[in-house]
C-alpha cells in the first residue's frame, strides 16, 4: 500500500510540477489541488512523499482508483471458491479478489512502465524516500494524462482496446455500454461538426433527448440516429430525463424552503401550496409566460398547465407548438436564475408536467421497462417512473385533469419533504445541514436557502476526455470540434460491424 501511494503521490505532484503549477490539460489526479499549493510555494528542492499529505483520506483515495480499475476489468476474476466475489456498497464494484492483473492490465502495466523506464524516479523511488522535485516533474513529463495524446500507438493502442471494450461483446455488461456510449460521442462529435455546431453538454443533451441540432441562431435540424446508436441514445435519454426531473424537484425544494423560511412555527404543505399561489406568484408567472392567467395556477390542472405552454395533451404531436420547452423552463430557472423567484415553484412544475407528458407519449415502451428495472426501492428511489406510480396510485388515471393543488400536494409530500427528511437522516453527522424538519404536519426552517439546481451532466466532459487523450478527436482552432482520421476510422469500423 505505501509503495502505491508514494507512486500516487508521485504522478500527481510531477505532472503539477511539469505543468509549472497546473495540473494535467482537461483532467487531474486526485491530490492536485493540494498539489498546486504546494508547488505555487516550491518548486526547487526535495520532498518526503510518504510524509505529504495530498488527500483528505489516503485510504478512499486508494479505494476510488482500486474500483475504476476492477470496473475496467484489470485484474483476473478469482476462480478459487473461497474468494468469493462480495459486493462492496462503499465502492458499488465487485472487491479485489485474486489481486493478479488481467491480460489487458498487463498490458496497460507494460506500457505504463515503458513511458516511465528512463525517468530517474522509476529508478530510486523504492530505495529512498526524499526526492528531488526536478526530478517529479521529469517522471510527471512522462506519466501525466494529457502525455497520451502524444505517446506511441504502441501506448495508445491497448488504451483504446481497453475502453473501448474490443474483447467484450456481451450487451449486457458496462463495458459494451461504455463502448457505445463512446461511439455515440465520436458520432455525435462528427454529425455537430457538419452542421457547423460545436459538439458541448446542451448540444449533446439535445441530440440525444430531442433527436435536433440547433444552431446559435437558433435554426433547428432533426436528426436520424443510426440503427446501431438508438439503444444507446435512448438510454442517454432517460439519463437527461433524470436531470430535468433532478432541476424540477431541486425548484420545488428551493420555493418550499423560501416559503417556509420567516415562519418559526413552521407551514403546513397546504400553506406552501397556498404560498406559491399568491397574487404576486400568479403575477409573476403571468409575467413570465406573457399571457395572463385565467384562473389561479393551483386552481388550474396538470392539462390546462400545459396548455398556457401550447401543449395540447390530446394532439397527435402533442410538443409541435412548443418542441424545446423542457429545455426552455429549465434555462429559466437555472441560468435566468427564476428559481428563486416568486414564479419558481410554478415553472418547476410546468417542467415536472412536461417530462411526465413526454416519457408517456415518447419513450419507447422497451426502455420504459428497462429504466423501471432500474427503481430498486420504489420507496426511496426518484425516478420518472416513480413519481408516475405514486401519482397514478393515489389519484387515478385521470390524475392530469384534477387540480394542480391536489397533485401538487402528493407530489411536494412524497417527493420533496420525505425525500429531503430521508436524506438528511441517511447523512447523519458530517454531511450538509437539513433545510428543514418535520414535526407533525408542520414544516419548520432552519433559516437557510437552496437555489443551487443544476444537477450539469458530470459523464459527459470526462466522456469526451478519454476521446481527446485517446487522440480520436481535436479541437482545432479553424476547423473546430472533429475525429481525427483514427476517430473516423474507429467510428465507421464500428458502425459497419453493428457496434463489435
Amino acid at each position: 500500500m505505501r509503495l502505491v501511494l508514494v507512486d500516487e503521490r508521485a504522478m500527481t505532484l510531477g505532472a503539477v510540477l511539469h505543468h509549472e503549477g497546473r495540473p494535467c490539460d482537461g483532467g487531474s489526479l486526485q491530490g492536485s489541488n493540494r498539489a498546486v499549493d504546494f508547488v505555487a510555494q516550491r518548486t526547487k528542492g526535495t520532498i518526503d512523499l510518504t510524509k505529504w499529505n495530498h488527500l483528505r483520506d489516503n485510504t478512499s483515495g486508494f479505494d476510488a482508483y482500486k474500483g475504476s480499475l476492477i470496473n475496467l476489468g484489470m485484474f483476473e476474476e478469482s476462480t478459487d471458491p473461497g474468494e468469493a466475489a462480495v459486493k462492496d456498497e462503499a465502492e458499488g464494484s465487485t472487491s479485489l479478489q485474486s489481486g493478479r492483473l488481467s491480460p489487458r492490465g498487463q498490458k496497460i502495466a507494460e506500457s505504463f512502465g515503458r513511458a516511465v523506464a528512463k525517468t530517474e524516479f522509476n529508478n530510486i523511488h523504492t530505495k529512498i524516500s526524499s526526492v528531488d522535485l526536478d526530478v517529479l516533474a521529469e517522471f510527471g513529463a512522462a506519466s501525466g494524462l494529457c502525455e497520451l495524446r502524444y505517446a506511441d500507438k504502441f501506448d495508445l493502442l491497448p488504451l483504446r482496446d481497453l475502453f473501448f471494450a474490443a474483447q467484450s461483446d456481451d450487451q449486457h455488461n458496462s463495458h459494451f455500454r461504455r463502448r457505445m456510449s463512446l461511439l455515440l460521442l465520436l458520432w455525435a462529435v462528427d454529425v455537430t461538426n457538419e452542421a457547423g455546431v460545436t459538439l458541448d453538454a446542451q448540444s449533446f443533451d439535445d441530440l440525444t433527448y430531442y433527436r435536433i441540432i440547433s444552431d446559435e441562431l437558433g435554426e433547428v435540424t432533426s436528426v436520424k440516429t443510426p440503427p446501431v446508436l438508438e439503444d444507446i441514445s435512448e438510454r442517454w435519454r432517460i439519463f437527461h430525463f433524470h436531470n430535468y426531473l433532478t432541476t424540477a424537484l431541486e425548484s420545488l425544494l428551493a420555493g418550499l424552503v423560501r416559503a417556509i423560511r420567516h415562519h418559526p412555527a413552521g407551514r403546513t404543505v397546504g400553506e406552501v401550496l397556498e404560498a406559491f399561489n399568491s397574487a404576486e406568484a400568479r403575477s409573476a408567472l403571468g409575467e413570465y409566460l406573457a399571457i395572463e392567467l385565467p384562473i389561479p395556477f393551483m386552481d388550474l390542472t396538470p392539462t390546462e398547465s400545459l396548455a398556457l405552454l401550447e401543449i395540447d395533451c390530446a394532439a397527435a404531436k402533442v410538443f409541435e407548438a412548443n418542441p424545446l420547452v423542457e429545455r426552455l423552463l429549465r434555462s429559466s430557472l437555472v441560468e435566468e436564475d427564476l428559481v428563486s423567484g416568486l414564479a419558481g415553484p410554478a415553472v418547476a412544475t410546468l417542467l415536472l408536467f412536461a417530462l411526465l407528458l413526454r416519457y408517456k407519449t415518447s419513450v419507447k415502451e422497451a426502455h420504459k421497462g428497462w429504466n423501471t428495472k432500474k427503481v430498486i426501492h420504489p420507496f426511496a428511489d426518484v425516478a420518472i417512473p416513480t413519481v408516475e406510480m405514486a401519482l397514478t396510485t393515489d389519484l387515478g388515471n385521470d390524475w392530469w385533469n384534477l387540480p394542480n393543488r391536489e397533485v401538487m400536494s402528493r407530489l411536494l409530500n412524497r417527493f420533496v419533504v420525505r425525500q429531503h427528511e430521508t436524506m438528511s437522516y441517511e447523512k447523519g453527522f458530517g454531511g450538509s445541514p437539513p433545510l428543514f424538519r418535520v414535526d407533525g404536519t408542520m414544516i419548520v426552517g432552519m433559516d437557510l436557502i437552496r437555489d443551487d439546481v443544476d444537477p450539469g451532466n458530470p459523464r459527459f466532459p470526462s466522456a469526451m476526455q478519454v476521446l481527446r487523450d485517446l487522440r480520436l478527436i481535436v479541437n482545432d482552432p479553424e476547423e473546430g470540434q472533429s475525429l481525427t482520421p483514427d476517430g473516423r476510422t474507429m467510428l465507421e469500423s464500428f458502425l459497419e460491424s453493428g457496434g463489435s
